[in-house]
């Protein structure tokens, strides 16, 4: 799982392994360690009808409705949005996509992305 932080959003990249787990196990995370302590993301789906996030002493904890998941296990579905609110009145945005590869060459293991679907074509 790929993270993105940028202001008040977060992104995060699925890649085919990150989905599959997701899907059958209810749950994927991604642990960075930092000298002593470590920084932990955790996706997981639940039975519930609106997206939480929590923030814990080492990491962030994004819930997501088990619906919202089910419909974008399709393979045509790349990702969808969420905008929540926090308690000082501002806004957190939130993107949950499919990891494609990249279009040009990078140093970098894309063995478990997705296919680009822009791959071969003439930008």
């Amino acid at each position: 799982m790929k993270i993105r932080l940028r202001g008040n959003s977060i992104r995060y990249r699925l890649d085919k392994t990150d989905v599959e787990l997701l899907e059958t196990t209810g749950k994927v995370e991604s642990i960075t360690h930092i000298g002593a302590g470590t920084l932990h993301f955790c996706v997981r789906g639940k039975d519930i009808t609106d997206p939480v996030i929590k923030l814990e002493h080492d990491g962030v904890h994004l819930l997501l409705p088990n619906t919202r998941l089910t419909e974008w296990y399709a393979p045509e579905q790349v990702g969808f949005e969420l905008i929540l609110p926090n308690t000082d009145g501002s806004e957190l945005k939130i993107l949950v996509e499919k990891d494609f590869k990249c279009l040009t060459e990078r140093d970098e293991d894309e063995s478990q992305s997705f296919d680009n679907p822009m791959a071969g074509q003439n930008c």
